[in-house]
């Protein structure tokens, strides 16, 4: 059982996994995890994986797609 696993709902609700944000952009896990290895995406790598600061993701992508943002429920809805 990996560290993530391990964590509390709160640390659940603060970071997000490279596979949860593949999930949501609908992309590749691998590229996720090379924007991550390049800084595109602001994450830390513990134990050999990135994980994101959910606030720094939300900033990133409203800075992405200025005309998008994410709900509570983290689905994408019309600015």
């Amino acid at each position: 059982m990996s560290a993530m696993e391990n964590e509390s709902p709160a640390f659940e609700d603060e970071f997000l996994t490279t596979k949860q944000i593949a999930d949501a952009l609908k992309k590749n896990l691998g590229t996720i995890q090379r924007w991550c290895r390049e800084g595109k995406l602001p994450a830390a790598k513990i134990e050999g994986t990135y994980i994101v600061r959910r606030v720094d993701f939300d900033d990133w992508f409203r800075s992405k797609q200025p005309a998008m943002q994410l709900s509570s429920d983290d689905q994408l809805v019309q600015a």
